[in-house]
């Protein structure tokens, strides 16, 4: 890795900003505004929007003075340019998830090892206070129950119903549950598009928990629950009030009134309404960290890989358990 005398490590930004706010981490002067003890210079970009920022004129001329990269839109991150800057044992933070095959994924992850450098790439859910905490929480589900319903709309027919929706309960239950899967099972209904529009997912675990899935993209309105069941007790996950409640049912009022009330719950958490650009603070903050202490990053390629073979072997069962709209 290129460092200086003073050990500074060097950022490229590649690609227009967006939203994602680099100049709240880090400044051209080399202030790094963020958790970590390591000092970060933005020695420039490449076809960047980013105002007073050097722009170098192609990329490997960036790649011959920064250590880590940041890729800002998609437009500059196709897997051969991937490749091409792994290849040059840099560190790539990529602002947004894109489709990249298994093949690809894989390809990538080895030459990640390989160069020993971080990758990290979208799965923003797990930035966010409400995913930090479950994952945090000494939690040993034996059944885990996930209702995800979107509002019906104009453009659902846009939507995937795993990829655009169930995508992040799939990856917050896998995450928490921490076995190898023993059997996955999934239907699904067309009801007003050719594609499933309803779909119901079993997973079962080596280590015997169970979690059904459910989610639809036309229901009447928007519910997103999640419940871990355990020995003598239960979390509530509400996402879209960001709450989790505890209940436990060993207590003899719970079995009185079963409405989830906060008067019954053994504890309530309130967090913040999930941020866009703080949770883009968190991820470059974790980008940072992971290189700092050369561990993986909290949104590594291996994550993709074991996201994105739960959710093949889904799809597959869709194939021979789909029934489309009739007409």
């Amino acid at each position: 890795m290129l460092q200086t005398s003073h050990n500074i490590i060097k950022v490229g930004l590649v690609g227009k900003r967006n939203f994602l706010p680099i100049e709240k981490l880090i400044q051209p002067d080399g202030a790094f505004l963020g958790q970590s003890n390591q000092s970060w210079l933005l020695t420039g970009g490449f076809e960047s929007d980013m105002e007073g920022l050097y722009n170098f004129a192609s990329l490997n001329e960036l790649l011959l003075n920064c250590d880590a990269v940041i890729i800002n839109d998609l437009m500059h991150a196709g897997f051969l340019e991937l490749q091409h800057i792994v290849r040059h044992c840099k560190h790539v933070f990529i602002n947004q998830s894109f489709p990249l095959s298994t093949d690809e994924l894989i390809i990538l992850h080895k030459l990640a090892d390989e160069a020993e450098v971080v990758v990290q790439m979208g799965l923003q859910h797990r930035f966010s206070d409400l995913f930090v905490s479950v994952k945090d929480k000494k939690i040993t589900p034996r059944l885990i129950e996930t209702n995800h319903f979107c509002q019906y709309k104009r453009r659902s027919t846009q939507l995937s119903i795993i990829s655009d929706v169930l995508l992040e309960d799939i990856d917050m239950i896998v995450n928490k549950v921490n076995s190898e899967i023993k059997s996955i099972h999934a239907t699904g209904v067309g009801v007003i598009y050719k594609d499933p529009d309803i779909i119901n997912i079993r997973i079962e675990f080596q280590n015997a928990c169970i979690a059904n899935i459910s989610g639809s993209k036309i229901a009447i309105k928007d519910i997103h629950k999640t419940r871990f069941y355990q020995n003598d007790s239960y979390y509530t996950l509400d996402h879209l009030a960001n709450t989790i409640k505890v209940f436990n049912t060993n207590d003899e009022s719970f079995w009185e009134n079963t409405d989830e009330s906060d008067s019954l719950s053994g504890s309530v958490e309130k967090f913040q309404k999930f941020d866009l650009k703080n949770a883009a603070i968190a991820e470059l903050e974790a980008f940072f960290l992971a290189i700092n202490l050369k561990t993986k990053s909290a949104a590594s390629l291996y994550d993709h890989l074991a996201i994105k073979f739960v959710a093949e072997k889904i799809y597959d069962q869709l194939e021979r358990n789909f029934v489309a709209k009739c007409g």
